[in-house]
């Protein structure tokens, strides 16, 4: 009798092991999908509507779903059927769903809901344990600036305004032509029209990110970001020059090519990768010139010049995000996606 009533008693503890080993199992399979998901999401968000829209979508199916088998749990054998998905300002703020939540969302929470089967113990609760995972990711504004930032200073029109003096939408200077060519007559960029550049002579817009004063080194900062930026650039750094004619038109048609969108005129018709998106520290046009902020800018087909005697001219976008393919969501400066819990 006492045997039996072991084996029982060990029965029912090794079947309880079981189910809550799977239980947690499950309950990991869930946080991971919220995480990934609320990630994925919060790139999606650039402070328009079909912004939240692509990361509602995203957020529901997680990174990988899109047009793909969706994320799985219970070693991976069922789809995750149940997500709720909220957008909110800040991250303390109030979440709401797609349909009433600000176009300017910087913030995307993720609650993945499951069961989890009982096998072996159904008599202590029901036939399933209700389990989910939580996360929220945003846009987390930065102060500072490192790889990733594009070996271009534009002159800041208004160094105060958030904006810099600039319109979404209208082209700037990356690269300003010789000083003899500037200022003339359709060898301008449209928002620079009646601007020079605050500088010296010697200044024609690139800067040393950490790369050199090389030409082939320009090329590498351009297209691979390959340098190293012993002390990242934040507002009030003092903007290191590279001096002299060097040629980037090389360098910014092999960055362009490797878009995936290579036809788009303007950035508001742009849905690529992100290879034509530029993220730069804007100078305030001191001498010395110190960084005022950063923004994104936007590479229009045929950037640059081949005979290096018309400038280089982007769009500006506004607030940028790193490592992203959209704009921020926030207002004007840089972002980077976080996990924020």
């Amino acid at each position: 009798m006492v045997t039996a009533v072991v084996v029982v008693m060990g029965m029912g503890m090794l079947g309880l092991t079981l189910d809550l080993g799977r239980a947690y199992v499950i309950k990991n399979e869930l946080q991971a999908f919220a995480d990934a998901a609320s990630i994925a999401a919060a790139f999606e968000l650039d402070g328009t509507l079909a912004g939240l829209t692509r990361a509602n979508t995203v957020a529901a199916t997680g990174p990988a779903g899109v047009g793909a088998p969706p994320n799985r749990y219970d070693f991976a054998t069922k789809a995750i059927g149940s997500v709720q998905v909220s957008f909110a300002t800040t991250f303390g703020g109030a979440y709401e769903p797609e349909g009433s939540a600000a176009a300017g969302s910087r913030f995307v929470r993720v609650l993945a809901t499951a069961d989890s089967p009982i096998y072996f113990v159904r008599t202590l609760k029901g036939a399933n344990w209700a389990l989910h995972g939580m996360a929220v990711a945003g846009q987390a504004l930065e102060s500072t600036f490192g790889p990733g930032t594009a070996p271009f200073s534009p002159d800041a029109h208004s160094p105060a305004d958030p904006n810099f003096g600039f319109t979404a939408g209208q082209q700037y200077t990356l690269k300003w032509p010789p000083p003899g060519q500037r200022g003339k007559k359709g060898n301008t960029c449209g928002g620079d029209v009646g601007f020079l550049p605050p500088n010296s002579s010697s200044s024609r817009g690139y800067i040393d990110v950490g790369q050199g004063n090389g030409n082939s080194a320009l090329h590498d900062a351009i297209v691979n970001n390959d340098f190293y930026l012993p002390s990242p650039y934040e507002a009030g750094s003092v903007i290191d020059w590279v001096p002299g004619n060097k040629n980037v038109q090389p360098g910014m048609d092999e960055r362009f090519a490797q878009d995936t969108d290579q036809t788009s005129a303007t950035y508001a018709t742009y849905t690529g990768n992100g290879r034509r998106l530029l993220l730069v520290p804007v100078n305030d046009g001191g001498e010395p010139a110190t960084v005022a902020g950063f923004a994104a800018f936007f590479m229009p087909p045929g950037i640059c010049d081949p005979q290096n005697t018309s400038p280089c001219c982007a769009e500006y976008v506004g607030a940028g995000v790193a490592d992203s393919s959209h704009k921020g969501a926030g207002a004007a400066g840089l972002y980077r996606v976080k996990l924020f819990r």
